[in-house]
């Protein structure tokens, strides 16, 4: 007797502790056949369960499947964020334990399907990879199919819409493996709405009427919807413009049954852009004002843009021109981020020149017009190349198939991402082949324009006869080496070639132009590399020397002095002459500006002309202002002039007495 009460009591205690787990594993198997008809349910009773059921203690195979309902549920509702937290609380449990390999490859699909939610394709193919390598050794085809599936998913998110079906018929090959019926027709709706972007619309449409069947049968009223949607959008791209508001019509009613507000705006938009393009523009009021209600729940640029434009055209409807204009110029702005435009939004600026057409703005209505008329052209051109592609890629499929008959779409998925790899590669070659030139011209004009910069700077601060250097340069020079801080000696030199007038009258200015380039060899060749020689005049050149006392300066200008003189030069007729020139020198004094300095050293120059010339003045001299030295100037020019008159007088009277 004793022995059976305990055995009641172990059973009742057990049954008690158990019973927690039986109604929470038994809610999440009535969410499990919701998840794809009512996913608003689901996840409505999934977060009840996580106030309620999940502050008790739950076995871990229940909270895994738990976290892996609530991210297909929040993936379902478009709500990434909500998918990504459940299904990282869910790794939680499973990290380092083997034994629930198959579930952690679902929660690492789920993670993965919000990240291609997100627009984060390449990290998601390549995540992809490594779980499809994960998955080998598994042998789990409905898992294999699944992860097939998103891949296709993210192609075709990407645009290749070939690798995208190829991957498509992979999942579905794998998934009949599985005998997964439910599986095998998302698949399949999938590949219809895949098909529908190829423009292969006789399969698309046979793929999705089927898939909608299905659906309807198994009451999974979310795909259901899905799939209307794609058949939909099948009739307007067919031209069936009435039938496709009928279907959007079917799909809306799902929609509100399931209170599905982001797919309600969606469905809501589509109808009214239908109806605006048919001109039954009050039915389209109805639908637009609908969709605004909802229309806080996208955030898509290609529906955004759509709704944008039905709101502006809406306004030019009531000829509401101002409103229009208005809404427009904070619309259009944000368009020049973007390196190609939805047609929608390129139609925002037919609906601007129209606006300023309706404003009396004339000008601005033609010039918005041309250019929406460019820009429309350019876009046509694209559409039509990009729907012969896909007509290309979908030939392409079926000849791989055909020419691969016994290899299964696996082997052609394969084929197709080793083309997709050559060509990035390729891609990539030209990328960097092109980066190279880029830098080589880029350096190749930075160094010309530095060549050019290095020459104008020479042509500025030499003298283009002699290639000595010029007064602007000497006066530049002079600042630097006369500082206050500079203890070390600075002198001056000038000279003046002596009646070089007399040269080049008797001989012509080109003799003239040999003599100072010789002068200026002599020069180079005799001065210390630290000196600094210019030509500042006609036959005047100034020789600075640094760290050069008054006495060594003297000794330069005489020893240069005696080289010129000894000199020797020709006419053009072959006549020989020499030449002799006048030299000052002082010594420069502490912070002197070059234009005292100057005044100073020509001074000097001035009397050893007066002196007899072809000699060398030193020591301070005996004028020290300007004024003075002009005054110096004016005699000796009035004395050359003298001079210039008696020689005339002179030839005059020796003509007469020839005569």
């Amino acid at each position: 007797m004793r022995l059976l009460l305990l055995i009641l009591f172990l059973f009742s205690t057990f049954g008690l502790a158990a019973q927690p787990n039986s109604t929470f594993s038994r809610n999440l198997n009535s969410i499990e056949e919701q998840l794809y008809s009512l996913p608003f349910r689901a996840q409505a009773r999934l977060i009840e369960m996580e106030e309620v059921d999940l502050k008790e203690k739950q076995p871990i195979p229940l909270l895994v499947r738990y976290f892996t309902l609530r991210a297909s549920a929040a993936l379902q509702l478009n709500e990434a964020e909500q998918a990504i937290k459940a299904a990282e609380k869910g790794l939680k449990y499973v990290k380092g334990k083997p034994e629930f390999k198959a579930e952690q490859f679902q929660l690492q699909l789920r993670f993965i399907q919000a990240l291609l939610m997100q627009g984060k394709n390449q990290l998601v193919l390549s995540q992809l990879n490594s779980l499809l390598e994960a998955t080998e050794s598994f042998n789990d085809p409905a898992t294999t199919a699944e992860i097939l599936l998103v891949k296709a998913q993210a192609y075709r998110d990407n645009g290749e819409y070939d690798i995208s079906m190829a991957a498509m018929m992979s999942s579905l090959e794998t998934a009949k493996q599985a005998d997964d019926q439910v599986l095998l027709k998302r698949i399949s709706s999938n590949l219809g709405a895949v098909l529908l972007s190829l423009n292969g619309f006789d399969k698309a449409e046979l793929l999705l009427e089927q898939s909608y069947l299905f659906f309807k049968q198994r009451k999974m009223s979310f795909n259901q919807l899905l799939v209307k949607m794609d058949i939909a959008e099948l009739a307007k791209k067919r031209g069936q413009d009435k039938k496709a508001i009928q279907e959007y019509l079917k799909a809306l009613n799902l929609a509100q049954v399931l209170g599905d507000g982001f797919h309600r705006f969606r469905i809501n938009l589509l109808i009214a852009e239908l109806l605006f393009d048919r001109g039954e523009t009050e039915r389209m009021k109805q639908y637009l004002q609908a969709s605004e209600v909802l229309s806080e729940r996208e955030n898509t640029r290609y529906f955004i843009s759509k709704f944008n434009l039905l709101k502006v055209n809406e306004k030019l409807i009531n000829n509401n021109y101002q409103e229009a204009l208005d809404l427009l110029s904070t619309l259009l702005p944000k368009l020049n981020k973007y390196s190609s435009l939805y047609r929608s939004e390129l139609q925002l600026h037919l609906a601007a020149s129209k606006t300023y057409y309706g404003l009396g703005d004339f000008e601005n209505a033609y010039l918005t017009l041309l250019n929406y008329q460019e820009s429309f052209n350019q876009f046509s051109a694209d559409e039509q190349l990009e729907n012969l592609e896909r007509q290309k890629l979908l030939y392409k499929l079926e000849r791989l198939k055909a020419e691969n008959q016994q290899l299964s779409w696996n082997n052609v998925l394969h084929t197709l991402e080793l083309e997709n790899s050559e060509d990035e590669i390729e891609y990539l070659n030209i990328l960097i082949f092109f980066a190279i030139v880029s830098v080589s011209l880029t350096s190749l004009a930075a160094l010309w324009i530095n060549r050019r910069r290095i020459r104008w700077g020479k042509i500025a601060n030499t003298d283009s006869l002699t290639n000595l250097y010029n007064r602007r340069y000497l006066s530049h020079k002079l600042l630097s080496l006369n500082k206050p801080d500079n203890d070390a000696p600075l002198s001056c030199i000038l000279l003046d070639i002596d009646l070089f007038k007399v040269v080049n009258d008797s001989y012509g200015h080109i003799v003239g132009d040999e003599v100072l380039v010789k002068v200026a060899t002599l020069f180079i060749n005799n001065v210390r590399e630290k000196d600094i020689c210019a030509r500042i005049g006609g036959e005047e050149f100034m020789i600075l020397l640094p760290n050069t006392n008054l006495r060594q300066a003297s000794d330069i200008a005489e020893d240069l002095r005696l080289k010129i003189e000894s000199l020797h030069f020709a006419s053009l007729k072959g006549e020989p002459f020499t030449i002799t020139s006048s030299f000052g020198v002082v010594e420069a004094g502490k912070e002197q500006s070059f234009s005292e300095l100057s005044n100073a050293v020509d001074l000097l120059l001035y009397t050893a002309k007066q002196n007899g010339r072809n000699r060398v003045e030193t020591g301070t001299p005996k004028f020290t202002n300007s004024q003075e030295i002009e005054q110096g100037h004016s005699k000796m020019a009035q004395q050359l002039a003298n001079l210039k008159r008696k020689a005339q007088r002179l030839l005059f009277m020796l003509t007469q007495l020839i005569k």
